[in-house]
C-alpha cells in the first residue's frame, strides 16, 4: 500500500517531488499500487521507488530516472519510456504493451515474465538484463543492444530485430519464429539450442 505522504508530494508536481527527493537521498518512496493513468512525469528522480502493482497506462515518463525502480506487476500500457534510465530495475511481470522504449536503459534490468508485445524498443540497451520467458512478440528491437542478455524461453516471435547486438546472448528454447534477423547475428550469441524458428 503507497505511503500516502509520498504520493500526495508527487501529486504537486515533479519540480516539487524532484526536490524532496533531493533533500531526502534516504527516503525510499512507497508509490505501490497507485494509480497515474495519463499522468506526465517528464524527468522525474523515481529511483528506487516502489511502484510495484501500480496502473500507470499512457503515462509519459519520457527522460525520468527509474534506476532500481520497483515496477513488477504494474501495468503501463501505451506507456512512454523513451530515453529512460530503468537500468537495474525490477520489471517482472511488468505489462507494457504497446508501450514506447526507444533509447531507454535496462541494463542489468530484471524483465523475468514481463510482456512486452508491440513495444518500441529502438536502440535500449538492455545488456546483461533477463528477459527469461518475456513476451516480446512483434516488438522492434531493431539497433538494441542485447550483448550478454538471457532470453532463456522468451517469446520472440515476429519481432523486429534488425541490427541489433545479440552478442553474447543467451538464446536458449527461444521462438523466433517469423522475426526479422540475421544469421550472422544468431553466431555471435553464446547459447542459441533448441531455438523455435
Amino acid at each position: 500500500m503507497a505511503n500516502q505522504q509520498h504520493f500526495s508530494i508527487l501529486k504537486q508536481g515533479v519540480a516539487v517531488w524532484n526536490q524532496w527527493r533531493k533533500a531526502h537521498p534516504e527516503i525510499l518512496p512507497d508509490l505501490s499500487g497507485v494509480s497515474l493513468i495519463k499522468a506526465t512525469l517528464l524527468c522525474a528522480d523515481l529511483s528506487r521507488t516502489d511502484l510495484s502493482r501500480a496502473s500507470l497506462s499512457r503515462i509519459d515518463l519520457s527522460e525520468s530516472d527509474l534506476r532500481e525502480v520497483n515496477l513488477s506487476s504494474a501495468i503501463l500500457y501505451r506507456a512512454n519510456l523513451n530515453q529512460t534510465n530503468l537500468s537495474k530495475a525490477n520489471l517482472s511481470l511488468v505489462f507494457l504493451v504497446r508501450s514506447e522504449l526507444i533509447r531507454a536503459n535496462l541494463r542489468g534490468a530484471n524483465v523475468r515474465g514481463a510482456n512486452l508485445s508491440k513495444a518500441d524498443l529502438y536502440r535500449a540497451d538492455l545488456m546483461f538484463a533477463d528477459l527469461t520467458g518475456t513476451d516480446l512478440s512483434e516488438a522492434n528491437l531493431s539497433g538494441a543492444y542485447l550483448n550478454g542478455t538471457f532470453l532463456y524461453r522468451a517469446n520472440l516471435g515476429y519481432a523486429d530485430l534488425s541490427e541489433a547486438d545479440l552478442s553474447g546472448t543467451i538464446l536458449d528454447e527461444v521462438n523466433l519464429r517469423g522475426a526479422i534477423y540475421a544469421e550472422e547475428q544468431l553466431s555471435r550469441a553464446q547459447s542459441s539450442k533448441n531455438m523455435i524458428r
